[in-house]
This record gives structure tokens, C-alpha cells and sequence, in this order.
């Protein structure tokens, strides 16, 4: 993990004027450890955040934030990184541009002020020091959202029934969600939640799961019905003709009536052999 970190603050304290606003987003990736009560504003939605939480933005996201009492203290940082970074804090667990409440943050802040100590610091090895700090500082968030208290069993029983009952829909009636904020509404969460949870359920994303229910459906209708290719699409999710030709030449590196005639072809040498 390569990260390269900017303007970083610890403990930082702030009186109930204070008032931050990103309308274009912080500009770089933006870590929040907020130790006392907030109010944020994240793509345009309200949150009343409570101490012990941390918020990651993407530099675009626009935010906006203030005390919600009469102090706001925090811990932050700013830094860069690529997408292959990135990809492994996802994998981590790690949810951008949402507040995640933890049961402390004592133990991440003391490695913020270790970073904040080698980031300004003259001695030798500092910037590999500090780099190894906030490697310690992803895996170590990443353990601590592992461990906070579980919902019971018959909670996350159900919540596993949704999102079971909700793929078998994908495969087998793939018209029937019509976009991903649809599925999260399902299965009450927000859609980077619901995203993160459902690759952490099935190991698939669910837009690769998406895509393979259409187009394992529209083979079927291909196979079995005499449909147009525009009427199969519709059938399948896809509000046009053009996207589902385009995209199911992307998986099968053939058109639909190239499938459907092959598919044909292959039934007529089945029934003379």
C-alpha cells in the first residue's frame, strides 16, 4: 500500500462557529475521525453523526460539516492514492462518503498521532515510517469495524434471506430491479452499504451478478422462444435495443440472433443424431 499523505490534523478542536463546506468535494481523499457530535452533509443528504465515528470521502464527494453542540473535535487527513489502493480498502471493508459509527476510535487516533509525529518529523526513515503507520491505521479500522457488536442471529438471518431471495430474482426475473438503488431501498440500506454487503455475501459484485442474470435469461428466451431480439432485451432489464445487442456481444462475442441461429443449428444436429 502506496499512500501518499497530505495535510494531516490530530485532536484538532473547533468552536460551535466553526463550519467546513467542500461543494466540490475536499479535492483529495479525506479521512474523518469525528470525536464529538456532528452535523454532515454528504452528496446533498443530512446525517447527525455521533462521536466515535469516521467518515472516508472520495474527492469529489461534496460535504459540508459543523458542530452539532458547542465543540467539534476531530482527526483528520488528506492523501492520495491509486485505484489499486483503493480497491484494497474496499476489500478491507473500508465504506466511502457515509458515516460508520464504532465503538471507539481511542486506539486509531493513537496511530494518527503517530503519523502526524513522522510526517513532520526530520529523522531518518520518516516517510517509510510513515507509510507503514497508516498501512497499521487501514488494517486496524478494518478490525475494528469487524468487531463491532453483531446484530443477533435472527437479524442477520433475515437480512441474508433478502439478499439470497434478492439474487434468485436477478437470475431468474432480471426485469424486475430496475437499478442498484432499487435493490439497496429492498433490503433497507444505502448503496454503497448495500453494495460493500452484498460482495461480502455471494463474492461477486452485484453488477457482474446483474449483468450474467440478463444475459443468462435472454439466452433462455433466445433458445426457446420465437420473441424479437427488442421484445428479449425489454424481457431481460434493458431499456433499449442497442445496450443489450452491445452488451451481450461483450459476454458471448456474438450477437443474439448469431446465438439464437447457433442454438438452432445445434438442436437440429441433436434430434438427427
Amino acid at each position: 500500500m502506496t499512500i501518499k499523505v497530505g495535510s494531516i490534523g490530530y485532536n484538532f478542536d473547533h468552536d460551535k462557529n466553526f463550519y467546513m463546506d467542500k461543494p466540490l468535494g475536499p479535492g483529495a481523499y479525506l479521512l474523518l475521525f469525528v470525536k464529538t457530535d456532528a452535523k454532515f452533509t454528504i452528496n446533498r443528504k443530512a446525517f447527525y453523526v455521533k462521536e466515535n465515528s469516521y467518515i472516508l470521502f472520495n474527492p469529489t464527494t461534496p460535504c459540508s460539516y459543523k458542530p452539532a453542540k458547542d465543540l467539534y473535535i476531530d482527526d483528520w487527513f488528506f492523501f492520495n492514492m491509486d485505484e489499486a489502493d483503493k480497491d484494497y480498502l474496499l476489500n478491507l471493508g473500508i465504506i466511502f462518503d457515509e458515516p460508520v459509527e464504532l465503538k471507539s476510535v481511542e486506539n486509531l487516533t493513537k496511530v494518527i498521532h503517530n503519523i502526524v509525529f513522522e510526517h513532520y518529523s526530520t529523522e531518518p526513515y520518516h516517510e517509510i515510517m510513515e507509510n507503514n503507520y497508516v498501512s497499521i491505521l487501514f488494517h486496524q479500522l478494518s478490525r475494528v469495524i469487524q468487531n463491532k457488536e453483531q446484530p443477533s442471529p435472527d437479524v442477520l438471518n433475515s437480512k441474508n434471506d433478502k439478499f439470497t431471495y434478492l439474487r434468485s430474482v436477478l437470475f431468474e426475473f432480471p426485469d424486475t430491479f430496475k437499478n442498484i438503488e432499487h435493490m439497496a431501498n429492498y433490503v433497507n440500506l444505502s448503496v454503497s452499504s448495500f453494495q460493500h454487503t452484498y460482495k461480502k455475501i455471494f463474492g461477486h459484485s452485484v453488477i457482474n451478478d446483474v449483468i450474467a442474470g440478463r444475459i443468462n435469461k435472454a439466452k433462455k428466451l433466445l433458445e426457446s422462444t420465437n420473441d424479437t431480439v427488442a421484445e428479449i432485451g425489454e424481457k431481460c432489464g434493458y431499456k433499449t435495443e442497442y445496450h443489450f445487442m452491445r452488451q451481450f456481444k461483450e459476454q458471448t462475442c456474438m450477437t443474439p440472433t448469431e446465438y439464437r441461429n447457433q442454438s438452432s443449428w445445434i438442436q437440429i444436429e441433436k434430434s438427427r443424431g
